[in-house]
């Protein structure tokens, strides 16, 4: 009996092989050929329950090409090792606030071992913080390609959109992350934030560059993460008072990998 995750797994696995076998049935001038392609496809769609939004749902995984070669070609146990050390040294520039150290790092993490979405992850965290944020959306869209159940990875990619001024893509990414993790709290408080209501229009979404209109400038370089254990919390630079300050997406603390 398959378990929930291995499940998916598998439909993952099928969709690639219809996908792939779409792909091929446009490549050659042959109607036999392509109804014959067409048939296994609407098999396995059949068996697998496979519609529409599925496809859509795996746009930016791995092909079925990509999924073999990685397969046959794995990475060696010395690059797995070096890349780890590459990302902690990586953690260590980013609460230091040194961040385009800490993408350097992560860089180098990727270039040895491109199968660990973590090291995706933590670079599009150290490229929002530079305000980067196209850049870690593409890190983002990488690390879901390898594991699409990777909540952190919505919730970062809903952070580079809110900051790019895409408050309604922001809020449907961290709808996905409660969706693979319904109790996390900082994906609660910052969808909250996200959708709470406005004085002039009632319950909306926000525009960010009209919410962090006083320090939107200083968001994109000046983060003071808050130092504990294993965990940080960023925070803008402004003139005002705590007490006075408005609360912006930033300012939700988050695990690190």
């Amino acid at each position: 009996m398959y378990s929930q995750k291995e499940s998916e797994n598998v439909k993952s696995l099928v969709i690639a092989v219809a996908d792939f076998l779409l792909t091929q049935s446009t490549l050659k001038f042959d109607a036999l050929f392509t109804r014959r392609l067409r048939l296994a496809v609407d098999c396995l769609e059949k068996v697998y329950s496979i519609n529409l939004r599925d496809y859509l749902l795996r746009r930016n995984s791995l092909s079925l090409p990509e999924m073999f070669k990685r397969a046959s070609n794995p990475v060696s146990i010395k690059n797995q090792l070096q890349a780890e050390q590459c990302k902690l040294r990586g953690n260590r520039f980013l609460y230091q606030e040194r961040y385009s150290l800490a993408e350097a790092e992560y860089t180098k993490a990727v270039r040895l071992n491109d199968l660990n979405p973590v090291y995706f992850c933590n670079r599009a965290d150290s490229r929002i913080r530079q305000g980067r944020y196209k850049m870690a959306i593409e890190d983002c869209q990488k690390a879901l390609s390898l594991d699409p159940h990777y909540a952190k990875a919505y919730a970062r990619l809903g952070t580079a959109y809110f900051m790019m001024n895409h408050p309604a893509k922001a809020a449907r990414c961290y709808k996905k992350a409660l969706k693979i993790e319904p109790k996390k709290e900082i994906y609660l408080r910052t969808l909250g934030y996200i959708t709470q209501p406005t004085n002039r229009c009632g319950f909306e979404i926000l525009n960010p560059l009209h919410r962090l209109k006083k320090n939107f400038v200083s968001l994109a370089s000046s983060f003071a993460p808050l130092r504990g254990v294993g965990d940080y919390e960023y925070h803008s630079f402004t003139n005002e008072t705590p007490a006075l300050r408005s609360p912006t997406i930033l300012q939700f603390s988050e695990m690190i990998d």
